[in-house]
C-alpha cells in the first residue's frame, strides 16, 4: 500500500496491475476519463465479465469514499496510521 501513490513508477506492480490501477484512476477522476483505448487494453487482458466486476468494485469504493467524505466519517481502525501525532493527523485525512 505504501507504494500505491507512486504506482506508475513502483517496481512491485505487474503490467496487469498497472492497467487496473490506471482504470481505477480514470474511473475515479471527476469527470471520469476512461478512454476507448483504455477499454481496448482491458479487453485484451480480461474477459467481459471480469471488466464488469472490476468496474463494479471501483464504483463501489468510489461511492463509499464519497459518502464517508460527505459525512466527515473517520477511520475506524481499518486504516493503519503512522506513529507521530502529526503523521496520524495527516494520514487520517487520507484514510476517510
Amino acid at each position: 500500500m505504501a507504494d500505491l501513490p507512486g504506482w506508475r513508477d513502483a517496481d512491485r506492480y505487474t503490467d496487469t496491475e498497472r492497467l487496473v490501477l490506471e482504470y481505477a484512476e480514470a474511473m475515479s477522476a471527476t469527470p471520469p476519463t476512461v478512454s476507448d483505448g483504455l477499454i481496448s487494453r482491458l479487453r485484451a487482458v480480461f474477459a467481459p465479465e471480469a471488466i464488469v466486476e472490476l468496474t463494479a468494485v471501483v464504483a463501489m469504493q468510489n461511492m463509499s469514499a464519497r459518502f464517508n467524505n460527505a459525512l466527515d466519517a473517520r477511520a475506524h481502525g481499518f486504516c493503519s496510521l503512522p506513529g507521530t501525532q502529526d503523521e496520524r493527523a495527516e494520514a487520517e485525512m487520507t484514510c476517510r
